[in-house]
């Protein structure tokens, strides 16, 4: 008799433990829509992922997003990416290969909630043409029935309309399209009023926004959006609270994306 009531609360135990599972992801599926962010780290190392503090502050913002990508990973070691994403609970993690004509390589860091499939990641580095400093990454995802493809890219400041250019000539616009990163399209490196880069794409970081954590007005960190992606299009922003020069020198930005279409 024992053992059958042991049975039977294990099955029971079980049959919840699906049920649970099974509703969280019907419900995931039913969210109107996921915010997708940027942010570049400033100099991501060995030296922040030690500061108790500045760790807290990049976890409290990365867990409001669904799908964020971390910019300015410099490690050697390639220890700090792992451990501020052993600090994320519920998220999945990837990294791109450390890239740079000096000796000051760096990396791009993928964070994403675990219900997202990443379906597809190419790593542009190494780049046999030489086209960028820090060659793109391509990342494609799937939330539920909803498919988008991301380019993430931190951009030379002195080099911004030809890599920016270079970018444009491999990127595809098939399907719903984001491209985001540090572009450093704006003051004195890009005069988005007169080049003509993506001109035809959706660009929604304003040139009027202020994206830099300095006495500059500048929009440097960019979000543009083929037309498939601006129909699903539900907003943007530019998070400052809490990001001090001591966690970065950029502000993250973000958008919000309709993932039922």
């Amino acid at each position: 008799m024992k053992r059958k009531l042991e049975k039977a609360i294990s099955i029971v135990i079980f049959i919840i433990i699906i049920l649970g599972g099974y509703l969280i992801y019907v419900n995931f599926l039913s969210y109107p829509s996921i915010k997708i962010a940027n942010w570049n780290l400033e100099v991501f190392g060995e030296d922040k992922s030690e500061n108790i503090e500045l760790m807290n502050v990049y976890v409290d913002k990365i867990e409001k997003y669904d799908i964020i990508f971390v910019q300015e990973i410099r490690d050697k070691s390639e220890s700090s990416f792992t451990k501020l994403c052993s600090e994320l609970q519920g998220y999945s993690c990837k990294i791109s290969s450390r890239a740079g004509r000096t000796s000051f390589k760096e990396q791009y860091g993928v964070i994403y909630k675990k219900e997202i499939d990443l379906i597809y990641l190419k790593d542009y580095n190494p780049d046999s043409k030489d086209r960028w400093e820090r060659p793109p990454i391509e990342v494609s995802f799937k939330v539920g029935d909803y498919s988008l493809t991301i380019y993430n890219i931190h951009v030379k400041p002195d080099d911004v309309q030809n890599e920016l250019s270079n970018l444009e000539n491999v990127v595809s616009d098939y399907g719903n399209v984001i491209i985001l990163g540090d572009l450093n399209a704006d003051c004195s490196y890009y005069n988005n009023k007169n080049e003509k880069e993506f001109e035809n794409w959706n660009w929604i970081v304003k040139d009027s926004d202020d994206t830099a954590v300095s006495s500059n007005n500048c929009a440097y960190d960019r979000i543009i959006l083929n037309d498939d992606a601006k129909k699903e299009y539900k907003g943007y922003g530019i998070d400052k609270k809490e990001i001090t020069k001591e966690v970065s020198n950029h502000y993250l930005v973000w958008v919000r994306i309709k993932i039922v279409e």
